[in-house]
């Protein structure tokens, strides 16, 4: 989900600090000659005999998934493991049938139980698209005939907040894709599949890893089936179910620190066919309820004409799960919008409940992993998903630990020996974490630092002191948030680094910062003010 959330003061502290150094790492546009000559590189990978190496990848979701085949360029052989049975993909001829679909969800729902929030509504960032299509050719036009929807959060959306309605009005210029996880992974898993030197293994459960103390490398894992699989480089991403740190402390070898917010969110899912309401210029829907910030509403579209519908709550405002509370709930909102839109429409499921918003991180910038192993995705660190962020920051991060092994074994040849190209290696886990710990700094301090300041929060993390600018800088996030609603331009602006696509500084910048202030100082004199309902853009 891709919400926009206040910014908190020990945000405004974090983002001032990262300001002047933290830059999205961007992916240029490629011409189609280009496109066709990775995916050349990838498909054939291993059979040029540049890398003497092996790499074992533990999990298959995004970040696993795509770890697994910016590897399978780089490394001879490369091996998937996931404790999960994934076997079928999406059937897209079939697919267009929404009882066939349905029956299709909820089995891939109920095998795929080792991922969180598979059913819950996803949007993928930009950022993340970008990510995609520079290392599969094509994905995006998969991903829309399989039936995902092309969706624009300033073109599409209705969005309530801060006592103002944003209409549907002009495009962004960052189109996304709308899509239950589902699918997004089923046509993934599709690319990555057909990778030739790529083995999967389904219904694997790792036990631990296999360290050599001499060498003071981990070189391989070993399985519960009592199966050892040796490898050059493990790579951990089993999401947030990783046993990393019990692997660790079996080898011997610290585990780094946690960081840990939960501010007690918890959904309440359904899912409804679309209505098909003729004046309804509109795909996405939000409400919240700020300044309060303890409720909100979400439509997302998704496959074969349907909404995913989240209703959310902080403790003391959660959302009930029987019929009549979850419409009372959503007539509550401040916004009748959703309410009145599911009045009409159609419900294909029950209603569940979903509290795994919590937010974790594992400091492995500061007590790297041995030699031999590096980890990705939600077993390094995982947000709120309310955010809408980890997708897109996993694949962020499994494409930095590509570009970091080209950089390490850049000075190898191509017959250069085992023993060299491992020798480079040596220092990736540090290099890697330590860039890591970079990138994610913005997103964490976006979703654990807003939940840090909720009543009852439950926080284990350092605290920072409350000063002067960290007021200032608190009080010019809420007036952007609020100015974003009357000014087209600082919309864009916000969008565009929620998706990832523009350095998170660009909000602190003159243009976006002298509209902030001209908004406060015309509505401080209420200069030209007139109080209206809504406005499209």
């Amino acid at each position: 989900m891709t919400v926009a959330m206040p910014y908190t003061a020990l945000q405004q502290l974090m983002l001032r600090q990262q300001a002047a150094t933290v830059r999205w790492p961007f992916v240029a546009n490629r011409c189609d000659q280009r496109h066709c000559q990775r995916k050349q590189a990838v498909c054939q990978a291993g059979s040029n005999g540049k890398r003497d190496l092996t790499a074992v990848v533990v999990g298959s979701g995004f970040s696993g998934l795509y770890a697994a085949a910016g590897l399978s360029s780089r490394f001879a052989q490369v091996t998937l493991l996931d404790k999960d049975d994934f076997g079928d993909a999406v059937n897209v001829k079939k697919a267009s049938d929404p009882e066939v679909w349905r029956e299709q969800y909820e089995a891939a729902t109920n095998r795929r139980r080792g991922v969180s929030q598979y059913k819950q509504p996803h949007i993928m960032f930009k950022k993340g698209l970008e990510l995609m299509e520079e290392l599969f050719p094509g994905y995006k036009q998969k991903l829309s005939w399989a039936g995902a929807l092309e969706i624009d959060q300033i073109r599409d959306i209705y969005f309530s907040n801060w006592g103002k309605d944003w209409l549907p009005g002009t495009a962004s210029g960052l189109p996304s894709l709308a899509a239950s996880r589902h699918l997004y992974e089923c046509v993934l898993r599709k690319f990555v599949l057909g990778i030739s030197n790529l083995d999967v293994q389904t219904g694997a459960l790792v036990d631990g890893l296999v360290y050599d103390a001499h060498q003071e490398r981990v070189t391989g894992l070993h399985l519960k089936n009592g199966q050892t699989l040796n490898a050059d480089l493990v790579i951990d991403a089993s999401g947030k179910a990783s046993n990393i740190s019990k692997w660790l402390e079996g080898i011997g070898h610290r585990h780094p620190s946690e960081w840990s917010v939960n501010a007690g969110l918890k959904y309440a899912y359904r899912m409804y066919e679309m209505t098909e309401d003729a004046d309804r210029d509109w795909l996405l829907a939000m409400c919240m309820d700020y300044p309060q910030g303890s409720r909100v509403g979400m439509m997302i579209p998704i496959e074969t004409n349907k909404w995913q519908v989240n209703l959310a709550g902080y403790p003391g405002h959660q959302c009930p799960l029987d019929e009549e509370g979850f419409l009372e709930f959503a007539q509550n909102l401040p916004n009748p919008l959703i309410w009145q839109t599911l009045l009409r429409a159609k419900p294909v499921s029950s209603i569940s409940a979903y509290s795994g918003t919590d937010n974790f991180r594992r400091l492995f910038e500061t007590a790297p992993p041995p030699s031999g192993l590096c980890v990705l995705g939600d077993a390094v660190c995982y947000f709120n998903p309310v955010n809408g962020q980890g997708m897109t920051v996993g694949m962020m991060g499994s494409n930095l630990l590509c570009q970091c092994i080209d950089k390490l074994l850049e000075g190898c040849t191509a017959d250069g020996s085992k023993q060299q190209q491992l020798a480079a290696l040596d220092s990736l886990p540090t290099q890697f974490h330590t860039e890591l710990g970079a990138l994610l700094n913005y997103p964490w301090s976006v979703a654990a630092g807003a939940d840090a300041m909720k009543s009852g929060a439950k926080a284990n993390m350092p605290q920072q002191e409350s000063t002067l600018m960290t007021k200032l800088m608190s009080d010019y996030f809420l007036a952007l948030q609020k100015a974003q609603f009357d000014d087209a331009y600082i919309m864009r602006k916000s969008l565009a680094v929620m998706h990832m696509m523009e350095p998170s500084d660009t909000l602190y910048k003159p243009d976006v910062a002298g509209r902030v202030l001209w908004h406060v100082m015309k509505h401080t004199l209420r200069l030209g003010h007139q109080q209206q309902p809504a406005v499209t853009r």
